[in-house]
């Protein structure tokens, strides 16, 4: 049996790039796979909007904008409450690749202590070149690095999985079993730094 993955979604006033990434992800070739949106107290008309062009995909609604952190911590409650093996937070921005769920899977399934894989994430602008491949941290002054940023995509097409200080928050898949060892996201940090 195929592990259960739900994605999770965060949606704040902006309809039009949640819709282009919900389509992207119904073409997924997962089967064990489950969506849900959560709607992150939009004041526009994004909740109408995606419940009428993906009436099967779970929409939770916050009822007010609870941050990256607050927000997909709704989710990840949720999906922990449904059983997930995985849980997969992934930006409203993002157009995935139809592949792009099964390598994760498989990396963390086979890597008994790695607890988050990160995707190659494309940069919407010129997609043939990386945004991010994971990121490093600069501890002296806290400040992150995406790595192989502007690089392009067909180098690094065969590498092996990495060690990474940052798995971007963009997309990334976790283990469940993480959320119970150390807890949720810091709802402390309102936007970045998850």
């Amino acid at each position: 049996m195929s592990p259960h993955v739900v994605i999770v979604v965060l949606n704040w006033n902006n309809a039009p790039d949640t819709l282009a990434c919900l389509d992207s992800l119904q073409r997924l070739d997962d089967a064990e796979r489950s969506i849900l949106v959560v709607d992150n107290g939009s004041t526009d008309d994004s909740v109408q909007r995606i419940r009428e062009r993906h009436p099967n995909v779970t929409l939770i609604e916050t009822g007010q904008n609870l941050g990256y952190a607050g927000g997909n911590n709704v989710g990840i409650r949720h999906a922990l409450a449904q059983g997930a093996d995985y849980v997969c937070i992934l930006n409203n921005d993002v157009v995935v690749d139809i592949g792009f769920l099964k390598p994760l899977v498989t990396c963390l399934a086979q890597e008994g202590d790695v607890g988050i894989a990160c995707p190659t994430i494309a940069d919407m602008s010129t997609p043939e070149r990386i945004w991010a491949l994971g990121a490093s941290m600069l501890w002296r002054s806290g400040a992150p690095t995406r790595l192989f940023d502007g690089i392009c995509i067909s180098s690094v097409a065969d590498m092996p999985a990495f060690d990474v200080d940052i798995a971007p928050g963009t997309a990334m898949l976790i283990k469940t079993e993480v959320f119970e060892r150390v807890g949720l996201l810091d709802e402390a940090f309102f936007l970045y730094y998850e």
